[in-house]
């Protein structure tokens, strides 16, 4: 058992729950099967245990329980004990013999279970299937089961005691009735056979010696019996094959008697079980078994059953070879075969002829079933198929002409069998080598060559490459037997027809074998031998056929190297001189060959070996007749091989060479005619053999080969002159088209061969002037343009070959006097071809073209055209990939990048070769200026060609250059500078390739100022290590390697070349590679900031600077270059400034960020906005004129412009440090210009009011908007936007206050407001700056400064900065101020200060209320408003004053405001009462008697305003004589007077007049009389109400008078006032006026 800890981790193990993935339940097993290993009982008990105990556990569980186990079991079987192995049998058998609830898979991983514990426990686990394995008990599938395995595993244990079994499975056969159990009992029956016959094989080794066959011979009869009888007959398919194979086992344990009566019945129904076109494997066996014990036993029933069975069988292989994939079919094969091989031995004539008739059939299936049958009969009973061998050559002949691959297949396997089996010496065997040299020369498809697949002949499709290629293999096995006799010299007969070419290398490769056999073996006789083989090809044939072959390097499967080979064996029988060439060149080319076996050779190189070796061969031979031979051996393959381009080429050329040694004239025309006769002008290769042959001929011929090409151009072009729409419709069709091409190629070899007598005048006239005859096509005296590609083609060859010639040590000092003819030849064929696609040589050969010519003499000057078509030519060439490729499918993808390299290679050379001819600074310059556009272009992989090209040519020239003396005129700036911009692009290869271009450039820099070759300079070594930055590309690496390309241009510039170095990356920010346009500003920051100090003509550089950020977008690269315009400022600041401000208003926002970059050094900053401050003050100081009109002054810059780059440098991030320390003047400066731009003007009120005076001709202009609005802004910024007080402005609506000429005091107040609360430090600086504008000439800067201050006294912070007396005093001489808007700001300031000032008001009181009252004197008439707002600041300063203030100012300010009591405007009234009321708060002036007087004698007019038309009036009143009543020495009138104050209704006013007139008459009866006469004067009053209030209050207190009154003259003369009103116009008047009078009754 398993220990604690072991069983409680398997608990926890237990317990895991599972996934639906079943990713959990793997784990948990192999976790089991580790701790198994560990304690392998103990974790098997545990298991048992759990299963046991867990009767619910689900069935997935428990079979991977289960499954576990039986894996320990079998892991660890040693270990086990026999009481646990008990166990786990019992628990096997218990879940395997379930009925519920369970699955096969469970029950067989239970069986599974008690087989491993039964390996070594066999007996007991035996006993306990036999226990559940009685008569009369229902069969388990999987008891059965495990008796027939554990019987197979056991055999020796096992047969001893299968009677009891064998007894118990009868009794129960004929109660079965499923199929499942009635096959279990067919496998049982099936093994337990199978074991018995192993048991009785290996008897020896046996237990017990004493078991025999027949001691089962009744129970396997009696099971047949029921199997075939009783099961087969119900035709239940599974069972019925499990029968079958089941009886093929038994027959062997069935008496023979028995056997033998049962074989008509039982093969015949064993054949009824085949279908027609399906094999059934089990079928097969359970045949195969009969048929064994049959023909073991020599049964003569075979006899009769012999056709049956051959048919049969024989339809089972057909079906099976037809399937030869399926493994199942395989197997049915090997198994039908097997029966075949069991039959042949008896049946072995019947076998072969029914066979060989089988061959006469036309299906294919069937002679592929019948020649595997033959091929495995003559393989595995050859001794019994020997009799039959002229009879099986015969039949099988008669497929050497079948179409069917495969079966083609299968009669060169058996073709190879037989030949072992020494079948080919017989009459038929050279049909059959025939057949398969004939396989070996099926067509080649293209690039098949390359093919290594492996084949399968066997395959359901078998293909011509695959049947050659085993076809080849088989012959390489047929060489290797000991049929030399059948193949030599048979193999020769296949070398020269046509038909077996590709078949060729085979052929070969055998022929060298069988000789290299003959050699070994000491044969002396010639290999070819002509009396005795009259059809072998002759010498010369063989030597043509395969040095021809042997040209060919890329087709024919490789026949090259065997060809080759054969022909160096072969080599006395050709001619006796020929080894002496070959024996030394031969195994040469040979190497040749195999070093470069895995590289791809060019053919024209290969046949120029080959050609070479020819030409030392006929040398040595020096047989004209047998020159001649070949020649006509050569001739004749020209026809033989009309469709083989490459080959009739290579002919051509060696009928060249023949022709070179030929001293026959007649034999030489006759030869060059034909070859040109027979050429295919449309073949490129014919075409090019045919020239190089011509060439050949032409060195020692000359004069006939130039007259030969003569007559046959005449000849030709008039055989095949083509119409006039042909040549311009399609040239590709027209044949003298092609005639031309080759006739132009034959002159350029000619040339090339350089004959002798071939001189420079005879180039000029004969081949030059030919060559271009033919290429120009004229119809009717006009030239057409050639489009066909082999004539260009063929010319720029001629060409080439022209200029290389003449080049040659032949002609020394030859003058090309037609370079420049040819060359715009040349120019004119590149500029032709199409820039979308590479498909042809014609640039790549141009290119070469050129390069030759530009070599000769004399120099050609007018390049600069010619370069560009070349560049465009190439660099226009999109990128190879696949969309491309699938628009050309006829060139593939690895040909054109061979083509574009080329082209590439030839390109370079040709610029290399423009280089060589100027090596100057200007040379160099010259070939940059035509690649720059280039190495700008927008695609990734001109850029690539451009830069690389570049590179080459910068490295070509510096290896070139052999200056030593310093070059005193050089500028190599712009090249530097456009490979900078190249240093940081998104190509990797052009970033890498850039820096290269760099670090040569600034060699030849430092070349031309004298450095020696061999002297390292560090600084440019440095950028070696700057390089490897460039692989990273991310942009901090690349932002290192800028920084870093900058340090050494910075180092290693000429002070001359820096400003042309610049220029030319300031061109580079508007680069369409952001990379590069951000390199181009790094280095220029770079630049700027390490030699800026000594640049000139700074601001063009800025102007530049400015000019192309007009096109940049990236906002890094900004930056970069506001760093540099910044770096500038440092450095160049009295330059930068002024020409900053000539930019257009508004600046863009360029110059905005060149303006705020100006604040990263604060020494600039200050500068800067000092000198814009000063400036601005000059735009509003120095003019009497509005600003915005003409500017005359020290700096005439735009006005806009000072203002607009004021507000870029303030309202941008990082002002701060110069707004803290210019603070106060930016204030001032800024806040007079805004008044100056809004040009504030007198509020609507005031011109309303002074109607009959004009405006004072002040300027009306509208305010400017812009300026107004930078102004406001910087302002705003100064404030600092949303930060306490200063949100009120917004709030508040102040900022649009400001900019309202009408409104724009109101503004400056609330600004002043938040000012004093958030700008407290700066406000005396301020003051300080503000006070000289008072005196200034504008009104709107005096209106703003007056506005500011008035608000500034408002607030308390004043005092604190000991600011008041300023303020104070400046507002006092602003009351002079000839402007009435500035006189009501200082009024209005003035009464301010009674609020922010109130603890020091005292002390101005004397001065401001004088001042104030003198205002509203001057005023009262002209200005209501002013008048009004003084009254009101009047209020203000008597409120701030203390209570028990004394002074007799204040007597004079009673006296004051009396004559305003009357004023025709309501406001000023309203307002002197409202002054009069704050006078009455001074308790201590009670105690002056003329203070008093003054105050009682206002008391009626108090009381006759009670009742004024304005409502503000009465309210004034109400409110004054609610103060009054405490002064009035009377207890009621007090009472009633205050009662004002708390009624809210409406006033009974005629009441009122009454109550209080009675209460004064009897209260203060000494001054009734004098209150009486006191309304008087109101009767004039211009106020109707006045009239009719002062005749009310007059009547009643005349009502209430004291007794004496009525009589006296006084009372007389207020009766005669009153009659007098009863005229007034007003009737309301008159009517009041009666009803006065009609109180009066006692005068």
């Amino acid at each position: 058992m398993a220990s604690s800890k072991m069983e409680a981790l398997l608990n926890s193990i237990m317990e895991v729950p599972l996934d639906e993935y079943g990713l959990v339940k793997g784990a948990v097993s192999e976790s089991l099967q580790e701790l198994g290993h560990v304690d392998p009982e103990g974790v098997l008990m545990f298991c048992r245990k759990y299963v046991n105990h867990h009767k619910r556990l689900l069935l997935e569980r428990r079979t991977a329980l289960l499954k576990v186990m039986a894996q320990l079991v079998k892991d660890n079987i040693d270990d086990l004990g026999r009481m646990a192995a008990k166990k786990l049998i019992t628990l096997a058998s218990i879940e395997m013999t379930k009925s519920k609830d369970v699955s096969d898979e469970h029950q067989e991983v239970a069986s599974q279970l008690l087989l491993n514990v039964g390996h070594l426990f066999t007996k007991e686990a035996f006993d306990e299937l036999l226990s559940m394995f009685q008569p009369k008990m229902c069969p388990f599938f999987f008891v059965v089961l495990a008796l027939a395995n554990l019987c197979k595993e056991h055999v020796h244990f096992m047969v001893p005691l299968l009677k009891p079994v064998l007894h118990t499975v009868l009794s129960m056969l004929p109660a079965v009735t499923e199929e499942k159990t009635k096959w279990v009992f067919c496998f049982a029956l099936g093994i337990f056979s199978e074991s018995i016959l192993a048991y009785l094989f290996d008897i020896e080794e046996a237990p017990d010696p004493t078991v025999k066959k027949n001691l089962f011979f009744q129970e396997f009869s009696d099971a047949y019996d029921i199997l075939f009888d009783v099961w087969l007959p119900q035709n239940e398919h599974n069972v019925s094959t499990a029968v079958i194979e089941t009886l093929g086992q038994i027959t062997h344990l069935i008496p023979f008697d028995k056997l033998e009566n049962e074989l008509p019945r039982l093969i015949p129904a064993i054949l009824s079980m085949y279908q027609e076109t399906a094999s059934d494997f089990c079928v097969t066996q359970g045949l195969y078994g009969v048929l064994h014990t049959a023909v073991e036993r020599n049964s003569e029933e075979l006899v009769l059953q012999i056709d049956s069975l051959l048919v049969n069988l024989h339809n089972q292989i057909c079906i099976a070879v037809e399937q030869p994939i399926n493994t199942y079919s395989q197997k049915q094969q090997k198994e039908v075969l097997c029966c075949f091989k069991l039959l042949t031995p008896s049946f072995t004539y019947q076998t072969v002829e029914f066979l060989l008739r089988k061959l006469e059939s036309t299906n294919n299936q069937i002679h592929l079933g019948t020649l595997t049958v033959l091929d495995h009969l003559i393989n595995m009973v050859p001794l019994y198929m020997a009799s039959q061998k002229n009879q099986i050559l015969a039949g099988i002949k008669l497929l050497v002409l079948a179409s069917d691959n495969r079966v083609k297949g299968k009669l060169g396997q058996i073709i190879y069998t037989m030949a072992r089996h020494s079948y080919l010496h017989l009459e038929g065997g050279k049909e059959m080598v025939e057949f398969i040299i004939r396989q070996c020369a099926l067509p080649i498809t293209e690039n098949e060559d390359n093919i290594e697949e492996p084949y399968n002949i066997t395959a359901d499709v078998v293909t011509d490459r695959d049947l050659r290629r085993w076809c080849e293999d088989l012959m390489k096995l047929l060489t290797a037997l000991p049929i030399d006799s059948v193949l030599w010299p048979l193999l020769f007969e296949f070398i020269t027809p046509v038909r077996y070419t590709n078949a060729l290398a085979t052929v070969c490769s055998s022929l060298v074998l069988l000789a290299m056999k003959k050699i070994e073996a000491g044969s002396t006789e010639s290999f070819l031998s002509y009396k005795e083989n009259p059809n072998m090809p002759g010498n010369h044939a063989v030597l043509t056929r395969l040095l021809i072959m042997s040209s060919s390097l890329h087709q024919g499967k490789g026949r090259c190297t065997p060809a080759l080979i054969l022909l160096q064996v072969l080599g006395i029988d050709i001619h006796l001189a020929a080894p002496q060439v070959w024996e030394r060149e031969f195994p040469t080319l040979l190497d040749y060959l195999q070093e470069n076996a895995e590289k791809t050779l060019l053919q024209s190189q290969w046949e120029e070996k080959l050609v070479n070796v020819l030409f030392q061969t006929l040398e040595l031979i020096e047989d004209e007749d047998w020159l001649s031979q070949l020649g006509k051996e050569l001739l004749n393959h020209l026809h033989s091989h009309y469709n083989f381009p490459q080959e009739k080429g290579f002919v051509y050329k060696c009928l060249g060479a023949v022709l070179q040694l030929s001293r026959r004239e007649e034999v030489v025309k006759r030869s060059l005619q034909e070859m040109l006769q027979t050429v295919r002008h449309n073949e490129a290769l014919e075409k090019e053999g045919v020239a190089t042959g011509v060439g050949y001929c032409a060195v020692t011929h000359l004069d006939t080969v130039l007259n030969l090409l003569k007559e046959f151009a005449k000849l030709n072009i008039f055989k095949k002159t083509a119409s006039y729409f042909q040549i311009i419709k399609d040239q590709e069709d027209i044949e003298i088209i092609k005639v031309k091409s080759t006739l132009i190629s034959c002159y350029g070899h000619i040339v090339l061969c350089s004959p002798k007598d071939l001189t420079p005048s005879r180039i000029d006239t004969e081949i030059i002037e030919n060559v271009l005859n033919h290429y120009n096509i004229k119809i009717l005296g006009m030239k057409i343009e050639v489009r066909d590609l082999t004539l260009k083609l063929s010319l720029i060859q001629a060409v080439t070959q022209l200029a290389r010639a003449s080049q040659s040590g032949e002609m020394p000092g030859y003058s090309f006097s037609r370079k420049a003819e040819l060359l715009a030849y040349m120019q004119e064929l590149i500029k032709a071809e199409p820039t979308d696609a590479l498909l042809t040589s014609v640039r790549k050969s141009a290119f070469d073209a050129c390069t030759s010519l530009l070599k000769l003499q004399p120099q050609f000057s007018e390049n600069q055209q010619l370069i560009q078509t070349c560049l465009s030519s190439v660099f226009h060439l999109p990128q190879l990939d696949a969309s491309a490729i699938n628009e050309h499918p006829n060139v593939s993808l690895a040909e054109r990048q061979v083509l574009f390299s080329d082209t590439v290679v030839s390109l370079l050379n040709f610029l290399k070769q423009l280089l060589l001819s100027d090596m100057s600074p200007a040379g160099l310059q010259s070939v940059f200026t035509n690649m720059e556009i280039w190495i700008q272009s927008r695609k990734d992989h001109t850029r690539e060609m451009a830069i690389e090209t570049t590179l080459q040519l910068l490295v070509f020239y510096l290896e070139q250059n052999g200056t030593k003396d310093k070059v005193p005129t050089h500028n190599l700036a712009v090249l530097i500078g456009h490979m900078v911009l190249r240093c940081t692009d998104p190509s990797c290869v052009v970033r890498e390739t850039a820096i290269e271009c760099l670090y040569v450039l600034l060699y030849i820099q430092l070349r031309f100022e004298g450095q020696p070759e061999n002297l390292k300079d560090v600084e440019v070594e440095h950028l070696k290590a700057i390089k490897e930055g460039l692989h990273h590309g991310n942009c901090q690496s690349l932002f290192q390697v800028s920084t870093d390309i900058g340090k050494v241009l910075s180092k290693c510039m000429p002070q001359h070349q820096l400003l042309s170095l610049l220029f030319t990356l300031f061109l580079g920010f508007a680069d369409d590679k952001a990379n590069g346009a951000y390199a181009a500003s790094i280095v220029t920051n770079v630049l700027i900031t390490k030699c800026g100090g000594s640049l000139t003509e700074v601001p063009v550089i800025i102007k530049a600077l400015h000019k192309e950020l007009q096109s940049i977008t990236q906002v890094h690269i900004i930056q970069m270059v506001m760093r540099s315009i910044c770096n500038l400022a440092c450095q160049h600041v009295p330059v930068v400034l002024p020409s900053l401000l000539w930019y257009p208003v508004p600046f863009d926002d360029y110059i905005k960020e060149v303006w705020a970059s100006l604040l990263k050094t604060s020494s600039v900053a200050v500068h800067s906005v000092k000198y814009l401050l000063d400036n601005l003050k000059l735009l509003y100081e120095s003019s009497k004129e509005s600003l915005f009109g003409q500017v005359t002054n020290a700096e005439p810059h735009q006005p806009q412009a000072v203002i607009c780059a004021l507000h870029q440098m303030i309202c941008t991030r990082g002002s701060k440090g110069v707004i803290e320390t210019l603070y106060p003047q930016i204030f001032s400066t800024v806040l007079i210009h805004l008044s100056s731009s809004v040009q504030a003007r007198l509020p609507q009120d005031f011109f309303r009011i002074q109607i009959d005076r004009k405006p004072s001709g002040m300027n009306q202009k509208q305010c400017n908007a812009t300026a107004c609005h930078y102004s406001i802004e910087i302002l705003q910024a100064l404030l600092g936007e949303g930060e306490g007080n200063a949100a009120e402005m917004f709030q508040k609506g102040g900022w649009d206050l400001i900019k309202q000429p009408d409104k724009h005091h109101e503004g400056i107040m609330l600004l002043a407001s938040a000012m004093a609360s958030i700008s407290a430090p700066h406000l005396i600086s301020i003051v300080e700056q503000l006070t000289p504008v008072l005196a200034n000439i504008h009104e709107s800067q005096r209106i703003t400064a007056t506005a500011y201050f008035a608000e500034m006294l408002h607030h308390s912070v004043v005092s604190e900065l000991m600011l008041t007396d300023t303020l104070v005093g400046s507002l006092l001489r602003c009351l002079i101020d000839d402007s009435p808007v500035v006189q009501w700001l200082a009024v209005k300031g003035l009464g301010n200060a009674g609020i922010g000032a109130s603890q020091k008001v005292e002390k101005y009181v004397t001065k401001m209320l004088p001042a104030m009252v003198s205002v509203m004197d001057q005023n009262s008439k002209v200005n209501t408003v002013l008048t009004v707002e003084a009254m009101a600041s009047v209020s203000k300063i008597l409120d701030s004053l203390q209570h028990d203030y004394t002074d007799s100012i204040l007597i004079d300010m009673v006296k004051a405001m009396e004559p305003f009591f009357e004023n025709r405007q309501d406001k000023v009234r309203a307002a002197a009462f409202s002054v009069l009321g704050k006078l009455l708060r001074f308790g201590s002036m009670q105690q002056n008697p003329a203070y008093m007087e003054h105050v009682y004698s206002s008391l009626t007019c108090l009381l006759l305003h009670l009742n004024d038309k304005s409502e503000e009036v009465r309210k004034a009143s109400r409110q004054v004589l609610t103060l009054l009543g405490p002064l009035i020495p009377s207890q009621r009138m007090c009472k009633h007077l205050q009662e004002l104050g708390l009624e809210e209704d409406a006033l009974d006013y005629e009441n009122y007049l009454r109550v209080t007139s009675r209460h004064m008459a009897e209260d203060w009866s000494d001054r009734t009389i004098y209150y009486i006469r006191s309304c008087t004067p109101f009767f004039s009053s211009i106020q109707t109400e006045l009239r009719e209030n002062a005749v009310t209050f007059a009547s009643f207190l005349m009502q209430n008078a004291p007794p004496g009154y009525p009589k006296s003259p006084a009372a007389n003369q207020m009766c005669k006032e009153l009659i007098n009103l009863l005229s007034d116009h007003v009737p309301s008047v008159r009517i009041k006026t009666l009803a006065g009078i009609q109180r009066l009754y006692m005068y």
